[in-house]
């Protein structure tokens, strides 16, 4: 089942965001269970992180490369996860 994973860091900067991606490198974009990702800013400091994993199981082994990475950054996460009802994508099709 698909899965939304919800990471706020409500004191942190979108720079730290960037430096999370130089430290853990091509493994971090090289992830083809997760469907989709988003990040927006929360105002002057601050940002979520928004992923839709394939499953839970997908998300777990991404924590081998996540994890470290922000390790490196000084950034910790508490993430929210949630089972995903429906999906609709740009081609107007229902998925569940």
């Amino acid at each position: 089942m698909a899965i939304v994973v919800v990471i706020e860091f409500p004191d942190s900067s979108i720079e730290e965001y960037e430096q999370v991606f130089e430290a853990g490198g091509q493994a971090m974009l090289d992830q083809p269970k997760r469907r989709h990702h988003l990040c927006y800013r929360t105002g002057d400091t601050g940002f979520v992180v928004v992923n839709v994993w394939e499953d839970e199981a997908a998300f777990g082994e991404f924590g081998d490369v996540i994890g470290p990475a922000m390790a490196e950054v000084g950034l910790t996460a508490n993430p929210q996860v949630f089972p995903v009802h429906e999906y609709i994508g740009a081609d107007g099709v229902r998925q569940g």
